[in-house]
């Protein structure tokens, strides 16, 4: 920022302020939650927890120091690999996947030397000596209920998912499904980091209601809110806390 923050479209760390999946990602590395599920069933908003507000506040101070992305819009609009290709940034928190983005012509990629100065790295967490916790969701496998012979897709997923499948995956560039295999890349530099990493992840809460919370954007607004000073981060947080304990516990 020193050197280029003269120029508003530059970023020396990317990110979109309503991308709630860095954004929590900061809130487990501070031992916060976006809601836990007590001892009667019922589930309770913790976005307000102390750890959370902690980390939610670093997490504001971090963007709006270091970047210019919007912080009205999500990490999707547009991925940060285009405008990371243009060279409109140092840095930015993304998935695996869209490493190769960065080199597609269509998303305006630099050129092929751009790839001799490019590297990745897993988010280092506040606590020396670990990663911060990956977000571990996204593709499912599944049987539909109307499929013919339901047996065989199970089969199939058993096979997919078995230890000498996922073997065959990790050697060939991915993270396997088990930090069992996380030693499969040990002596890969490019990618044992990654897989030491898997070892620290979190997931979304387990409620069936669960998508009522993502479909509501309250996550998404409430980030906006604090990024953009509307809001503290006490009050965002409290107001979002209280809307994710009606929506998961809510009737269906």
């Amino acid at each position: 920022m020193k050197k280029f923050g003269k120029n508003r479209n530059f970023s020396a760390f990317y990110e979109p302020g309503q991308n709630w999946y860095a954004a929590t990602t900061f809130v487990e590395d501070y031992g916060g939650h976006i809601a836990v599920q007590e001892k009667n069933g019922k589930w309770k908003g913790t976005i307000d927890s102390p750890q959370a507000v902690k980390a939610l506040t670093i997490f504001k101070s971090m963007v709006r120091k270091f970047s210019r992305a919007s912080k009205s819009t999500d990490e999707a609009h547009p991925f940060p690999s285009i405008p990371f290709a243009k060279g409109r940034m140092a840095s930015f928190y993304g998935n695996g996947w869209e490493w190769p983005y960065v080199f597609n012509p269509k998303g305006g990629a630099a050129p092929k030397s751009f790839a001799k100065k490019m590297g990745a790295y897993p988010m280092p967490s506040h606590i020396t000596g670990r990663y911060m916790p990956t977000f571990l969701g996204g593709s499912d496998l599944g049987i539909p209920i109307s499929a013919h012979n339901k047996q065989l897709g199970a089969d199939w997923i058993k096979a997919f998912t078995s230890t000498a499948s996922e073997t065959i995956i990790a050697k060939a560039g991915n993270i396997a499904n088990t930090t069992t295999l996380a030693n499969v890349n040990a002596h890969n530099p490019s990618l044992a980091p990654f897989a030491r990493a898997s070892k620290y992840s979190w997931f979304v809460p387990t409620s069936p209601n669960w998508t009522n919370v993502e479909n509501s954007h309250l996550l998404k607004t409430m980030l906006t809110k604090i990024l953009t000073n509307q809001k503290s981060v006490a009050a965002a947080t409290h107001s979002a806390a209280q809307q994710i304990t009606q929506i998961l516990n809510a009737s269906s």
